[in-house]
């Protein structure tokens, strides 16, 4: 798509109805797939509502692959550097998935912490603590950040996309914060203890 990343300022998107709008994200989530070299997935829409407390999910099932995003990335405008967060996000969980789905060398030890926290995941009802400070999605958020901080440049004069950095970004420190705060300085390693009692690997 030309001029993908002019489409997401503010005077671009809001003459685009939904339909492109979605068009626009598949364009991303193709854009960024290259850059992590693996497959592009399947964007599918989910109709929240508020009712759905997430941007968007990876998702597996039976060999299907997808991004699931939360509708109000699509009609909400100040959300729409949410989406590109969200897309590198959760091509990232794909990237991680793409490494941990064969089987692994004794020295490739990210892809077997990441195996042991995916079979050993703590969701954010579960453990809100747990879920922003485990392995996977450490390295996922570290991703969405560095995007976001690659596409700064074209989006100086954005207000929103400078709400969704610092958001972001603020979201990140914090989990570190939070997990000093409850295990102290050893905290990465009580943390890998809890996912490792956790995980069926």
């Amino acid at each position: 798509m030309l001029f993908l990343f002019s489409k997401f300022k503010l005077s671009k998107w809001k003459k685009l109805n939904p339909d492109k709008r979605y068009n626009v994200l598949k364009a991303f989530e193709k854009k960024v797939a290259k850059w992590l070299n693996i497959e592009p997935l399947r964007l599918e829409i989910y109709e929240a509502g508020d009712s759905w407390n997430c941007f968007g999910s990876f998702q597996s099932a039976g060999g299907d692959k997808k991004i699931v995003l939360n509708s109000n990335l699509l009609h909400e405008q100040k959300y729409r550097f949410h989406a590109i967060e969200t897309i590198a996000h959760e091509s990232r969980h794909a990237y991680q998935y793409s490494l941990i789905s064969k089987d692994l060398k004794w020295y490739e030890f990210t892809a077997k912490r990441w195996k042991r926290n995916w079979f050993g995941y703590f969701s954010s009802s579960t453990d809100n603590l747990m879920y922003n400070n485990q392995s996977v999605e450490r390295d996922a958020q570290k991703y969405s950040l560095k995007v976001l901080k690659k596409l700064k440049g074209k989006y100086a004069g954005e207000e929103d996309f400078k709400n969704t950095y610092n958001a972001v970004l603020y979201r990140y420190n914090q989990a570190e914060l939070d997990a000093r705060k409850e295990y102290g300085v050893f905290y990465k390693h009580k943390i890998e203890k809890n996912i490792k009692n956790n995980s069926r690997y």
